[in-house]
């Protein structure tokens, strides 16, 4: 399984959901990627690559964390055999919310991840990821950062919005006891 931090976040950040996981899953990494001025083309090439890795070991669950999961959902597109089975993703990057226009209005496309929040057809793309993974999505009411945006899934999706801010909703119980129901329950995820 892979944790995947968002914009500005240090992977520290995922680790109570780490460990969370860790008490149903033994193989829980933190994916690790420059918080801020990532190359984004060679950050979806290197999480294709590594999903591309993973098929040896079966099927592989991503959880991610605001713009870590438009990372993801790029590298499942551009994936022809991916693995992914599960996507769980917690206050995604779809539309951006009042602090990332606002860091737009302040830097323009400067920061590659502020340009992509500030485009809403780059911020949604591929919001409807391989209709053969299982997704889970939380939004946040009240998250600054991200918008929660009407998802046009296949059946295998659940929509939840909790009550939480966009960091603490991450790592809140209530999630981490939702996400581990949605991962665990079913079948055994890596």
């Amino acid at each position: 399984m892979l944790l995947i931090p968002g914009f500005c976040e240090p992977a520290a950040f995922l680790w109570p959901l780490k460990l969370s996981l860790q008490q149903n899953c033994d193989d829980v990494q933190l994916w690790n990627d420059r918080m801020i001025f990532r190359n984004l083309e060679k950050s979806v090439a290197r999480l294709t690559s590594e999903l591309q890795a993973q098929r040896s070991s079966g099927s592989i669950a991503l959880v991610t964390h605001s713009f870590g999961d438009w990372v993801a959902r790029r590298a499942i597109a551009a994936s022809r055999s991916h693995h992914v089975s599960a996507l769980v993703s917690i206050a995604p990057v779809m539309q951006a919310g009042i602090v990332p226009d606002l860091l737009h209005l302040a830097t323009g496309n400067l920061i590659p991840e502020i340009a992509v929040m500030g485009d809403p057809v780059r911020a949604n793309c591929d919001a409807s990821v391989d209709a053969s993974v299982r997704r889970l999505v939380i939004w946040a009411s009240m998250d600054l950062y991200v918008r929660p945006v009407e998802i046009d899934e296949h059946p295998n999706a659940s929509i939840h919005h909790l009550i939480g801010s966009h960091l603490t909703v991450a790592m809140q119980p209530n999630s981490l006891q939702l996400i581990s129901q949605f991962l665990f329950s079913s079948s055994v995820i890596h």
